[in-house]
């Protein structure tokens, strides 16, 4: 009987020992993860995202210099694809971001890709336009006019595959002010070469929130449905997508260079490190709960309280 009890001490875990251990690694954690306000690997190249879609800085030549944060002219007027007087702060809803794109309807080149680079988006994201985001194209030639915006609206109506997707995609048509207004606050710069007969110009999109300020923009014409997803959520106000969504804005950024989302070492680490930490103080709570419990096996009564049932005599 002895040899047995022995034997049970031997093997009983020992909750201190083990909380110690714990405690341990929390503080090789503690020397080993970055502070917040260290530098993660090849956190350099996401920085300065204002500065990756690369053109010239002279406005007189065209290309494209957004700046993240910078506020559109919502009260610009334009004309819809029905010859209808409207502003451009009209879609710009409440809790919807909006993707903005600059193209010309008669462009023999890049434009089309552009437009086409959205419809795939449109129609690959689980997100629907609508209901989670808005699409406005504008021509910036003063020469287009409201029954080209209709051609163009109905073109892509028949290539995307979500049919009611381009109720919510508006082509607008504008004067040359207007133009000028809207295109200088977005960065975007374009030069019309009359011996060409056509206009130089960049090629990308803008994600801008619902209060219509430039949140990201996407470069070339080709747009990754899941980077143009996590674009809209990072700018729908925090009322657009999930919890994993949210995680994986937190953990990673945007790189122009690859044209997607990538993981960011600090973000990743700090993230970790939280989990396991969190982790590790569950363990030890559980672990100072069960050696109470054994110390402790029958709670003491409360002075005053009335005999159990066992002390009560007939």
């Amino acid at each position: 009987m002895h040899r047995s009890c022995t034997l049970h001490k031997a093997l009983k875990p020992e909750p201190r020992r083990i909380a110690a251990a714990a405690l341990g690694v929390l503080g090789i954690l503690a020397v080993l993860l970055p502070l917040p306000g260290g530098r993660a690997m090849g956190q350099s190249a996401f920085s300065n995202i204002g500065s990756a879609v690369q053109t010239k800085n002279d406005d007189q030549l065209a290309g494209a210099v957004p700046t993240i944060g910078a506020q559109l002219p919502l009260n610009t007027p334009f004309r819809n694809s029905r010859g209808q007087a409207v502003t451009l702060g009209q879609y710009f809803q409440p809790g919807r971001p909006v993707i903005l794109c600059f193209i010309y309807f008669n462009c023999p080149g890049v434009c089309g890709y552009v437009l086409k680079g959205v419809a795939h988006a449109i129609d690959h994201m689980s997100l629907t336009a609508g209901v989670d985001y808005d699409v406005v194209t504008v021509s910036f030639d003063p020469r287009d006019k409201p029954p080209a915006a209709a051609d163009k609206r109905q073109a892509y109506e028949a290539l995307l595959k979500r049919k009611g997707a381009i109720a919510h995609w508006h082509f607008l048509t504008g004067r040359e002010p207007a133009i000028q207004k809207l295109t200088a606050a977005a960065g975007f710069h374009y030069i019309w070469y009359p011996a060409l007969g056509r206009f130089d110009h960049s090629a990308l999109i803008y994600i801008c929130t619902p209060r219509g300020k430039i949140s990201q923009y996407l470069d070339g014409v080709q747009y990754d449905p899941a980077t143009v997803r996590l674009s809209l959520v990072a700018a729908g106000d925090d009322r657009l997508g999930t919890v994993l969504d949210q995680l994986l804005l937190l953990c990673c950024s945007y790189d122009p260079n690859k044209g997607k989302y990538t993981a960011i070492a600090l973000r990743v680490m700090a993230v970790a490190g939280v989990a396991v930490i969190l982790g590790l103080g569950t363990i030890i709570g559980s672990l100072f709960v069960w050696e109470y419990r054994h110390r402790h096996p029958a709670a003491p009564r409360l002075a005053g309280a009335g005999p159990l049932d066992s002390d009560k005599k007939e």
